[in-house]
């Protein structure tokens, strides 16, 4: 596993982000374009850390019951200690064993995820700073807040700026620490999240990505008109929708997903274009894998969901339209819902 990219965010986010990914490779992001920059530094891992005065953390006691299931109780089990509706708030369960329930304002969420979008940096960690270090480290003064540190902890404003952020991110420790980039709010480097934004950019990036790794295991008879003026077109959106210049491969980070090789026709691309539109309606699906069946024109894929409903309702997305999504079950693996599905274009087949 790579080195993490970690950045701690202040409480007023257009001021500068302190962050650490080595001693040679740390500092202050005082801008949006330093910012943007260190999304070079976030290809493998970047974890936010995130002032503890945005988040509670209650313990609570459940017993068995599915995931989705947990995470609706645990909020109900709270309610009464929050001083906002339940539903403006972002509720976030232990892994395992861990008997907590963690909650952030939706809106704060949304604010630092728009930020961190516009700057192409993909957090897969959200963690509060008072989780970062353990509690034997004692209380500490920075950012002009006071953080008691533990599980259970909590941050507190002290109006003294205290120590430089820089000098305490090395003692970081993040195991067992409260993510709070979970349902609606995963971001995936690794993974292909379509999303309202991306539109067809992700859509050529998909289709771009299966001819990548076609090309990277076939022959060089495979290649065609086609796929280079996929890959030409691939190469402008891209720049158009980041504002940087294309590197060789744009379709790199998309592609980390996509296992499958093969070929790609205009059927793949009219499919990959109508399944995005539905999918980008129902938040928080991402893609885990891709197969483009060309016999029978359909893709084979699968999908991580944010909850049990979201199948059916992606499902619903199609009803009335060109496209047709059949969805097997879904089931729980390794903390995560995981279900495959069929997409075509027509009659249900």
């Amino acid at each position: 596993m790579s080195t993490p990219l970690i950045i701690w965010l202040p409480e007023n986010l257009d001021e500068p982000w302190a962050y650490y990914k080595s001693a040679s490779e740390q500092g202050w992001a005082s801008n949006a374009d330093e910012i943007s920059a260190l999304s070079a530094l976030a290809q493998g891992e970047c974890w936010a850390v995130c002032p503890g005065t945005w988040m509670r953390v209650f313990a609570h006691s459940l017993p068995e019951m599915k995931a989705s299931e947990r995470l609706s109780a645990a909020g109900f089990a709270i309610e009464e200690k929050l001083a906002a509706p339940l539903s403006n708030q972002h509720v976030v369960l232990g892994a395992g064993e861990d008997q907590r329930v963690g909650v952030i304002a939706r809106t704060r969420m949304d604010e630092i995820l728009s930020q961190m979008d516009n700057a192409n940096i993909a957090p897969t960690k959200l963690i509060a700073e008072y989780e970062a270090f353990p509690a034997s480290r004692g209380a500490i003064r920075t950012w002009n807040r006071d953080i008691h540190p533990g599980s259970m902890g909590y941050s507190l404003d002290s109006g003294d700026e205290g120590d430089n952020p820089l000098s305490l991110i090395p003692e970081m420790n993040f195991d067992g620490a409260l993510n709070y980039a979970q349902g609606d709010f995963v971001r995936r480097g690794s993974n292909l999240s379509f999303t309202k934004n991306l539109g067809r950019l992700a859509a050529l990036l998909l289709v771009s990505g299966l001819v990548w790794l076609g090309w990277h295991g076939a022959e060089a008879r495979a290649m065609n008109k086609q796929t280079e003026a996929i890959k030409l077109q691939t190469t402008e959106v891209y720049t158009q929708a980041t504002g940087q210049s294309a590197p060789v491969n744009p379709a790199l980070a998309v592609t980390r997903a996509l296992r499958q090789k093969g070929s790609v026709s205009a059927d793949f691309m009219d499919l990959s274009a109508a399944f995005n539109g539905g999918l980008a309606q129902v938040d928080g699906i991402l893609i885990d894998s891709v197969r483009f069946n060309a016999q029978r024109s359909e893709l084979d894929v699968k999908l991580i969901y944010p909850d049990f409903d979201s199948a059916t309702a992606l499902e619903q997305i199609f009803t009335g339209t060109s496209g047709n999504f059949q969805s097997g079950s879904v089931r729980e693996q390794s903390g995560e819902l995981i279900g495959e599905g069929k997409f075509t274009l027509g009659a249900a087949q």
